[in-house]
């Protein structure tokens, strides 16, 4: 059973129970007031019936005359004709013999004076009282028919069945209406949440409502939004991760191939010792090339988990840290570092940064053309320290610029692997501009160089 009908069953039950047993108390309540208004009016009634009765007698014997049961038939008639048409009953009694009776049963006789009964088989109020002295002998006794009382109470029962018949569906549906209505968010929500568990994770609550429902559906898409933000970053991760491998698997297979073919080689029976140390010297070669590629990956690998304490770097020792290690690359590559500085001062890593320029320079020296130069920058763009390294080489094409960043891509294969590069030297650069929360910035045109920047905090910010 869904909630709404648990809602709709409960509340219908609740509000019937609670109306019925309203009503019924105030019925019993008021049928208990017109049953004692009744009764007051009975022996009020009853009481100057008999007042009367008295008197007539004391005057019928101050003339003289004897009161006997004659005399007190006609007296007792008198009031019994009177009070007919109002449905008013009455019997006098002498002692134990019955005087007068209008058309009712004869009550006992033996009652007890001052008598005052509601007999509920007859609908009738009953009252009786002995006559003062010198008649105390008479026993006046007053019946009063209430049938009409009774029927009104049966009328009203009635109509309270038939307004409980009418009342009952009307209220069902009014409240189905309103149920249905007030439960309307958690349809929502539910269709929703079952959406995303079937793998739509951009589907949102579309709810505009000021109250908790509306609280709820708010933060369920921000729940939502969450959970669809790091199922894309894991679905990226992986694919990253998936790329990395594959990449990693295709740079493994041709050191591996190479030594494995040269040592097969070196087994050889027949060869000479050029040959030898030819075969050696592939080896060796290959082995270093295997051994930057696993360095590389260390940093990328470091990079992702640990964080940098910024420093006051001197950008003229960074930079010729950097000359330093890149001279003998330049010599051989027949190129020249020129070095420009206008800021004396970055914030950062000094060895994160060295490592960032190393990367640079050297996808300059392998893009650029002998006799030509590479230039190695700071100065200070807005608020920020900009680090640059310029060539004037091969250049890149729009799509190359977008890949540039990803791991082990090369923009020329043929001339990145001769030279023993992995791909991984600006993925390294994007790692350590992330890791300085700093912006980093490529440009390049083909056939008129390239251009990577990174923009950092000056010292003093």
């Amino acid at each position: 059973m869904r909630f709404w009908h648990k809602t709709l069953l409960a509340v219908l039950a609740l509000f019937i129970i609670a109306l019925d047993v309203s009503v019924i108390i105030i019925m019993n309540k008021s049928w208990q007031l017109h049953m004692e208004r009744e009764i007051q009016r009975a022996a009020s009634e009853q009481a100057l019936i008999a007042n009367n009765i008295y008197e007539n007698l004391i005057s019928i014997q101050s003339r003289g005359m004897a009161v006997n049961d004659t005399v007190l038939t006609d007296v007792a008639r008198s009031y019994a004709n009177y009070y007919r048409k109002q449905k008013i009953s009455l019997q006098l009694w002498n002692g134990n013999q019955l005087v007068y009776e209008d058309g009712q049963k004869p009550d006992d006789p033996a009652a007890p004076a001052n008598n005052l009964t509601h007999e509920q088989n007859a609908h009738d109020i009953v009252s009786a009282s002995e006559l003062p002295a010198p008649f105390e002998h008479l026993r006046f006794v007053y019946r009063r028919n209430i049938d009409e009382l009774y029927a009104s109470q049966a009328e009203l029962n009635r109509y309270f069945v038939y307004v409980n018949f009418i009342t009952g569906p009307i209220l069902a549906i009014i409240l189905y209406v309103l149920i249905r209505q007030l439960t309307k968010p958690l349809r929502l929500l539910s269709a929703t949440t079952q959406t995303i568990a079937e793998g739509n994770y951009s589907e949102r609550v579309q709810l505009k409502n000021r109250d908790e429902f509306g609280e709820l559906a708010q933060n369920f898409n921000q729940m939502a939004k969450a959970v669809d933000r790091h199922v894309t970053e894991l679905s990226a991760m992986a694919e990253d991760k998936q790329r990395i491998v594959d990449n990693l698997a295709h740079e493994l297979r041709t050191p591996l191939t190479s030594m494995q073919g040269f040592a097969q080689y070196l087994n050889a029976a027949n060869i000479s010792e050029e040959e030898r140390i030819t075969a050696s010297g592939y080896i060796w070669s290959e082995t270093l090339r295997l051994k930057s590629l696993v360095f590389k990956l260390l940093d990328l690998s470091i990079l992702r988990r640990e964080s940098v304490e910024r420093v006051r770097v001197p950008v003229d020792q960074l930079f010729e840290s950097v000359r330093q290690l890149e001279q003998k690359q330049l010599e051989e590559a027949g190129l020249t570092l020129v070095i420009e500085s206008s800021i004396k001062h970055v914030s950062g890593d000094p060895d994160l940064l060295a490592s960032f320029l190393v990367n640079c320079v050297d996808n300059a020296i392998h893009a650029s053309a002998p006799r030509s130069e590479i230039r190695m920058l700071a100065y200070q763009e807005g608020a920020a320290a900009v680090l640059e390294v310029r060539d004037f080489g091969k250049g890149m094409s729009p799509r190359q610029v977008q890949q540039a960043f990803e791991p082990f891509y090369r923009a020329d294969n043929a001339r990145s692997r001769s030279h023993g590069g992995a791909g991984l030297g600006l993925s390294i650069c994007r790692q350590i501009a992330e890791a300085h929360q700093a912006e980093l910035s490529l440009e390049s045109e083909e056939k008129r160089g390239t251009s990577i920047r990174i923009f950092l905090q000056l010292h003093n910010n």
